[in-house]
């Protein structure tokens, strides 16, 4: 149902799509003439959501001080198909992603414990030893039904078709997402304004603070699901709908690299820490660089890399996307350098070792940079020079 208004290059039917909608699911239920059942399950999913920028507290505040004050809009037919369709991947292909990365590990791990068994039985005791024969079997059966499932999930996770489908339905809601924030409300119609960082925490708007975090972490972990397991679908023709300028914004080339650079320049829209580190993950990936050509490359692999990487076209598609973006001119060096900072406050202490990946990659995707363009290097300048 999604697909008509999804698949559209022009992106028309963006501005039908209003954040309020999201309001009226939570409070409208089957007295009110809407489709919730007498247990009110569907209007306290929506009201139970983790918001993008707002805790429980705060989000029950504002629904209740709606209920009594201004109604919600009743959305229409557009919305209802845009957030049901949302609410569907997130339950379904998106949830059976993670499970798929995790047993992808698991399967990994399992094996390395088995042939590492197999290589030093020396290492049991002659107990031990007796039914290791045994025991290696059982882990073999399990390591077999593991695989089995995997080859279930490919089927179905890495269809192309399925892929290129929910790509289009994510340029979508990118385009969605971005119109919210957007300084004349008035994108794709018209050209993005990046809005302004003047007022902190306080210019983030009370509808997109509503809006269910899922939109954002759905999309993110997407893109990274695709980059890493099915790249092709990034640059392919299906996906891409748009064909760029006035024939419509392409998925990839236009909106993708507008998605990442404004979120990481406008920080405060998102509260959570993990989804920014996920969009540096994201420029990291598609701004990929043999680390071999860094004046200051160490191998800690015992020279077991090829001679040469062979990167996949997307890598310098989306290098080139940045290039010719003049957000990204403006934008992009100063948002990974102000990150790299910001990321010592961000997270539990738990997450002490996760910041100095998330710091790794930003200095990988720094140096990509600067090796590209001299303007990178000069944009670097200008931010410590203008930075008390």
């Amino acid at each position: 149902l999604a697909e008509p208004f999804a698949n559209d290059a022009a992106l028309a039917r963006v501005g039908r799509v209003d954040a309020d909608w999201i309001v009226a699911r939570a409070l409208r239920g089957a007295a009110d003439g809407g489709l919730d059942d007498e247990q009110h399950h569907i209007s306290t999913y929506w009201r139970e959501l983790t918001r993008v920028n707002a805790d429980k507290q705060r989000a029950d505040a504002y629904l209740d001080a709606r209920l009594q004050g201004q109604p919600a809009a009743n959305g229409g037919f557009i919305p209802d198909c845009f957030f049901t369709a949302a609410a569907a991947l997130h339950l379904g292909p998106i949830s059976t992603a993670a499970r798929f990365v995790e047993l992808l590990k698991r399967i990994l791990r399992f094996r390395g414990d088995i042939e590492r068994i197999e290589q030093t039985p020396e290492l049991l005791t002659p107990a031990q030893r007796a039914g290791l024969p045994m025991v290696l079997q059982r882990w073999r059966d399990q390591l077999l039904g593991m695989e089995r499932e995997k080859c279930a999930l490919d089927a179905q996770l890495l269809d192309p078709r399925r892929l290129a489908a929910s790509m289009v339905f994510y340029r979508f809601v990118m385009a969605v997402l971005l119109r919210q924030i957007d300084g004349r409300r008035a994108f794709p119609q018209q050209a993005f304004q990046m809005p302004a960082e003047d007022g902190g925490d306080q210019q983030v708007p009370e509808h997109w603070r509503m809006l269910p975090e899922f939109l954002v972490e759905d999309t993110v972990e997407f893109v990274v699901f695709v980059i890493t397991y099915a790249p092709d679908t990034l640059i392919d023709g299906a996906a891409q709908v748009g064909q760029g300028g006035e024939t419509g914004l392409r998925t990839f080339d236009d909106i993708l690299p507008l998605f990442v650079v404004t979120f990481l320049a406008r920080p405060d829209f998102i509260s959570n820490p993990y989804l920014k580190a996920k969009l540096v993950d994201i420029l990291h990936m598609l701004t990929y660089r043999d680390p071999r050509e860094d004046d200051d490359y160490v191998d800690t692999l015992g020279g077991n890399l090829p001679g040469s990487l062979r990167l996949h076209p997307s890598i310098q598609r989306f290098q080139c996307a940045l290039d010719d973006s003049a957000l990204a001119r403006a934008y992009l060096i100063p948002a990974l350098l102000r990150f790299y900072v910001d990321v010592e406050q961000t997270g539990a202490s738990s997450q002490f070792y996760d910041k100095f990946n998330i710091r790794y990659y930003i200095a990988r995707t720094l140096r990509a940079l600067w090796a590209r363009a001299p303007r990178y290097v000069e944009a670097t300048r200008r931010f410590f020079m203008q930075t008390d």
